[in-house]
């Protein structure tokens, strides 16, 4: 293959991330959200990267490899809980993006063509040069908000064993509660993920008999939703922990109308005092598997 072919192109690729239009649509994400989406995409570039350096040397077996990896196995595809905050447009572009990747895998199998493969490589990045092209990632996180945030940090910090920095929350509002969790990045920490049981087993104890004193601790008393759950009576609220293969969760539900709106105030008062390190979820799909 030629090298001067490889090399022109690779520096397309870099060029497409680092292009800047003003006129593109923001994506107003929180913190982790913003994070989950960029790792996606630096993975998917490093990615390219391997796939076309395993072109340069026509190792068509490497290239299916890093082609494979890259398609719909890839590890933030089946945890995606972004489903409902990105557009439509932008994750119709990231799916087809992963169906071309697996494609190209099989194709290098059984055609074993390298310029068959750049021709798919070529065509492939043009939906990721028309995504950057259409859209940036920003943060609904302002200035205003830096310290409340350095704050609650500070409090969490005393309250919550586990690293923020090293976890994410989720919480996906339900339409009899919601559901609370906290998982880890790095599904091999291990250590993060034994202090993360530790945790909301214990919480989740202290929220059956009514004790909401931790979350008082890091966000104040007069969080919203808060004093009604504190004045609820022990069974109105139904709450069970679990553990999950990156964490864990607790499951909230209830029956009273005031009881379940209580609870969504009080997820979104955590989403808010959390936003460097918690998004939202959506109960329509299952994101972590115990």
């Amino acid at each position: 293959m030629n090298k001067a072919i490889f090399f022109i192109f690779a520096f397309f690729v870099t060029s497409a991330f680092a292009d800047e239009v003003d006129n593109r649509k923001a994506l107003r994400l929180t913190a982790p959200q913003r994070h989950h989406v960029l790792t996606e995409m630096r993975e998917l570039l490093a990615g390219t990267q391997n796939i076309l350096s395993a072109l340069a040397k026509d190792d068509m077996a490497a290239v299916a490899e890093y082609s494979r990896a890259l398609g719909f196995d890839m590890k933030h595809k089946a945890e995606n809980p972004l489903h409902e905050v990105l557009p439509k447009e932008f994750m119709q572009l990231g799916m087809s993006m992963h169906k071309d990747f697996d494609l190209i895998a099989a194709d290098a199998e059984s055609l074993k063509d390298p310029k068959h493969t750049l021709q798919q490589m070529s065509a492939t990045m043009s939906k990721c040069t028309a995504c950057h092209a259409s859209y940036q990632i920003t943060s609904n996180v302002t200035q205003a908000n830096e310290v409340r945030l350095d704050e609650v940090a500070q409090r969490g910090s005393h309250v919550m064993p586990f690293n923020l920095e090293q976890t994410t929350h989720i919480f996906s509002k339900t339409d009899t509660g919601g559901v609370q969790q906290v998982i880890v990045k790095d599904k091999a920490n291990n250590e993060q993920i034994k202090l993360i049981r530790e945790h909301l087993s214990k919480i989740s104890h202290e929220f059956i008999q009514g004790d909401f004193s931790n979350p008082a601790k890091i966000h104040g008393d007069t969080m919203p939703g808060l004093a009604e759950l504190k004045k609820a009576k022990q069974g109105d609220i139904k709450i069970d922990y679990k553990e999950l293969a990156d964490g864990g969760q607790i499951t909230y539900s209830a029956s009273q109308p005031t009881l379940i709106a209580a609870i969504h105030q009080w997820f979104d008062a955590q989403l808010s005092d959390h936003a460097r390190h918690a998004m939202p979820g959506h109960a329509g799909h299952s994101m972590h598997k115990h």
